[in-house]
């Protein structure tokens, strides 16, 4: 008789399973690695829209001058708020629609409008005003660079609650210096920096920045 061969299964490897306990160790080390992390997370997301925010305002900036050296250096007139005309009998155009020509737009819902758009403009300026940007409606008309006006007149009351008030009518000199005479600035305070401002804005230098709450 041949002998009968024995064929041996090979032998298993145990496979062991997480406990309930170590599943629940994992969750909380990644909670608390999460935890850690969404911080800093945060912070990057606020950076990158405020850099995007301040790119999108030096090219208005760009723009704003272009607009000007082709017109006898003379700025834009545009309204504060388009949806609330100070006159609606004769409103003045929207800022993106000002400047559309000098970018290459055509309106709002074109990709290039975009650039009037903060990323952090969560009441929707954009959508309402076609800008998440605010003109600054002092500089209508004038001409670019100008950096002192004698045509403003100012009129001081003085009133002590006792004596007849007193009124002083002066003329005096408003400066526009070029670093600190803002084109463009958020609508509202997007970007969130206490104690000071949280716009950002564009200059008529070109430069953009903060707007420090002093020049509000």
């Amino acid at each position: 008789m041949k002998p009968e061969l024995l064929l041996l299964a090979p032998p298993r490897h145990a496979v062991r399973a997480f406990t309930l306990i170590e599943l629940l160790v994992v969750l909380a080390i990644i909670g608390v690695l999460a935890a850690l992390l969404m911080p800093s997370l945060g912070r990057a997301r606020r950076q990158a829209k405020n850099t995007h925010c301040l790119s999108n305002l030096r090219q208005l900036g760009i723009a704003v001058r272009t607009y000007a050296e082709d017109r006898e250096s003379v700025l834009p007139k545009a309204e504060l708020l388009p949806s609330q005309p100070v006159d609606p009998a004769n409103p003045l155009p929207r800022i993106a629609d000002v400047l559309g020509s000098e970018l290459g737009i055509g309106g709002t819902n074109a990709p290039a409008a975009r650039v009037f758009e903060c990323p952090a403009d969560l009441r929707e300026h954009f959508a309402k005003e076609g800008s998440s940007y605010e003109w600054n409606i002092e500089l209508n008309g004038r001409r670019i660079d100008e950096t002192r006006s004698a045509q403003v007149r100012f009129v001081q009351v003085t009133d002590d609650g006792e004596q007849p008030p007193v009124i002083v009518d002066t003329n005096k000199v408003v400066a526009f210096p070029p670093v600190t005479t803002p084109l463009l600035f958020d609508y509202d305070e997007f970007h969130p920096r206490p104690p000071q401002s949280g716009k950002n804005a564009v200059f008529m230098d070109g430069h953009a920045e903060a707007l420090d709450a002093m020049l509000r």
